[in-house]
């Protein structure tokens, strides 16, 4: 098994308000959470070797990943809200969740920092009828 991109003290510089009681928890995610990135991106550490990919940058995917998956606001209801439909009679309200099962998962902003470089790319349009 590969070692995490991330521990737990790097999760905590990340989300300083990780709960004690969810550490264990936690290095297990952040485990996970490599190992996906690692199948989504099988060559990610030949380009931290070859200094093409800084490794700060899945440090930080993967504590993004385990925030995401783990953070509950201080009211019990977890982050992550994508809607709220409320009611004043008879009294109804409805939240609708962006990650209501805590899954791990790359944001489209992860997989741009994950993502190789651009370098060598052009842009290009087809004419009509050729040259």
């Amino acid at each position: 098994m590969a070692t995490p991109f991330a521990d737990i003290d790097d999760l905590r510089k990340h989300w300083s308000k990780l709960p004690f009681e969810d550490e264990e928890d936690a290095g297990q995610k952040l485990v996970e959470a490599s190992i996906e990135v690692r199948a989504l991106y099988p060559d990610i550490d030949s380009r931290i070797l070859s200094g093409r990919l800084d490794p700060d940058a899945p440090k930080l995917a993967v504590c993004r990943m385990v925030k995401r998956a783990m953070d509950n606001a201080d009211n019990g209801v977890p982050s992550g809200v994508g809607s709220v439909q409320e009611s004043a009679g008879p009294f109804a309200q409805t939240l609708n969740f962006t990650n209501p099962d805590g899954n791990l998962y790359l944001s489209k902003s992860d997989k741009r920092l994950l993502a190789a470089g651009r370098a060598g790319r052009q842009a290009w349009t087809i004419h009509p009828g050729g040259v």
